[in-house]
């Protein structure tokens, strides 16, 4: 079970590590969504056991969620750019 588990783990990191890696120069948004979607993806294979309902919605979560994330940390980035 253990085995399983950390085998699927590994496989969802790789999966993510080669989605970061493929577009070299992301946009700042699609970077958050794409590091948030890896993440998710592992927490949710790691929570359900692998179970492809688990997997899926961890990587839908966390990628909206590494979203607006980025987005936020743009627009704070902008605002204390305009104030110096």
């Amino acid at each position: 079970m253990l085995h399983s588990r950390l085998t699927t783990l590994f496989a969802c990191s790789l999966i993510a590590l080669a989605a970061l890696l493929a577009q070299p120069t992301p946009a700042e948004a699609q970077r958050g969504a794409l590091i948030g979607g890896g993440i998710g993806l592992g927490v949710g294979a790691a929570v359900t056991r692998g179970s492809a309902a688990g997997v899926i919605g961890g990587a839908l979560i966390g990628g909206v969620v590494g979203n607006q994330i980025e987005k936020d940390n743009r627009r704070r980035r902008r605002n204390d750019n305009r104030y110096r």
